[in-house]
């Protein structure tokens, strides 16, 4: 399982120390993949490469991965929930049930066009009677408040390879919806109402399969590594350098050693600071150049290997600038 989540950050440094660690951009589609909603990255299908996904009002389409392409949209029915009449909707691609192959969640708020209607919807990826790939019909998975007015976040809290939903609050303790497979938990504390001053991000830093809470600063990065006491622990200094990108700031495993890094988009390049387990190693340069789309800039491994891409969607293609 791979949930992947990303946050946007303003301003950064220009230290560059090594040589660069991906390729050339590619261009994998010619074919325009704008969304009314939102775009993600997951894999849908489970042949181990993340695809593309599009959030419309009604419907979602998929652009599966070849492995050095994505194939023409397709249309995998309406995955999404609800009227995006709040600020406070998610939506993320995450593996709920474990089963190898990602669904699509929403996050829901109390909308104003429906203001019973909260929580966790999963639209399962599924292959359905005529074998045919699609997402089902949206379910609810928990009627509680998890939208947060701070964000949300996606990742495997527990290390048992199921995605579930953080929602982050102003004041309060982060809450967790953990997924049990088939439904939603019911909602409990993580811990301290911490964040950080640049980007809150949650992921695998430390390499033990549970996710982590990294609090990226001004002037360098904290880390709250999960454990049985939740993220509960006194956050650990794992950097002092400023490291947050102009445009974009991800935590994704860029090296497939199982740790999750730290990546800074910027106006001019785009950099890594690699997770040790314990701390985060100097800036590497990735790419010596602007990368970032136009509609939207992912992390995702598209073509299998293991290790975290970066991939642009621009308003008539698609660019990938694989990690090596």
């Amino acid at each position: 399982m791979r949930a992947l989540v990303m946050t946007g950050a303003a301003s950064l440094l220009s230290l560059a120390v090594a040589a660069p660690v991906s390729g050339v951009p590619e261009q994998w589609s010619t074919e325009p993949f704008t969304a009314s909603v939102a775009i993600r990255a997951g894999d849908v299908n489970g042949d181990g490469k993340d695809d593309l996904v599009r959030y419309n009002i009604n419907w979602c389409t998929v652009m599966l991965s070849s492995g050095s392409g994505f194939q023409p949209g397709q249309d995998w029915g309406g995955c999404r929930s609800g009227a995006n009449d709040s600020s406070y909707y998610a939506y993320f691609i995450g593996d709920v049930d474990n089963d190898g192959r990602a669904d699509a969640i929403t996050v829901r708020p109390n909308a104003i066009s429906s203001p019973r209607v909260r929580g966790l919807f999963v639209a399962r990826s599924i292959t359905d009677n005529h074998g045919v790939e699609r997402f089902g019909t949206p379910t609810q998975w928990l009627d509680n408040t998890i939208a947060g007015d701070e964000g949300s976040l996606a990742a495997d809290l527990e290390g048992d390879g199921d995605t579930d939903v953080i929602g982050l609050f102003t004041g309060v303790p982060p809450l967790a919806a953990r997924s049990n497979g088939t439904a939603t938990l019911p909602l409990i504390a993580w811990g301290p109402p911490l964040r950080g001053e640049k980007a809150t991000l949650s992921a695998d830093a430390t390499g033990d399969g549970q996710a982590d809470f990294i609090l990226v600063d001004s002037g360098g990065t904290r880390v709250v590594p999960g454990t049985a006491n939740r993220w509960f622990d006194t956050p650990a200094q794992w950097s002092t350098t400023a490291f947050h990108g102009t445009r974009k700031t991800f935590t994704a495993d860029i090296d497939a050693d199982g740790k999750a890094d730290l990546i800074a988009v910027n106006d001019t390049d785009v950099q890594v600071m690699r997770s040790t387990g314990a701390g985060y190693s100097a800036p590497e340069l990735w790419y010596s150049d602007s990368f970032s789309g136009t509609k939207e800039t992912l992390t995702a491994d598209v073509d299998g290997d293991g290790d975290a891409d970066l991939v642009a969607v621009n308003d008539n293609d698609v660019q990938v600038l694989r990690s090596q």
